[in-house]
């Protein structure tokens, strides 16, 4: 068992606000759905300001959730499944408060008139995932000017 608990280490790169980039590993809970390890994103949306993230030397650091702009795991972990999730694919441009634009789309469920993409950003917690390229990334509201809805 590490310093962390009973945790899987999932790799990922973490962009704070201010640009600065941090490469190393989050440590998600283990156990949380029927033995696989909760989300990353449920990670980053779970209470609490600081997560820690360790980098290839051991290093470890405490990052405030507060400052992370954007997170890119490598999710899902090798030699698992992919999650199923159903719903309507929205196509959606972010515009970070950088500049930097993301162009991605996301999934929106929900009763019959709640499945926007509104909706799903209003209800997803601080973090909201954007399908990139068919890879995930966990993006922190706060650190979004603009998002637009391409469809």
């Amino acid at each position: 068992m590490s310093e962390w608990g009973l945790t899987t280490r999932l790799r990922a790169v973490v962009t704070l606000g201010s640009g600065a980039l941090y490469p190393g590993y989050l440590h998600l809970l283990d156990g949380v759905h029927s033995g696989v390890p909760e989300t990353p994103l449920e990670m980053l949306n779970r209470s609490g300001g600081f997560f820690p993230l360790t980098l290839d030397d051991g290093a470890v650091f405490l990052l405030a959730k507060a400052q992370v702009a954007q997170v890119a795991p490598e999710w899902p972990p090798e030699g698992t499944e992919p999650w199923q999730v159903h719903g309507r694919r929205v196509r959606l441009q972010v515009t970070m408060t950088s500049g930097e634009e993301l162009v991605g789309e996301v999934v929106v469920s929900g009763r019959s008139g709640h499945n926007r993409p509104l909706d799903y950003l209003n209800a997803t917690g601080a973090f909201f995932e954007l399908e990139l390229d068919s890879r995930p990334r966990l993006v922190h509201s706060a650190w979004v000017s603009v998002v637009r809805p391409l469809e």
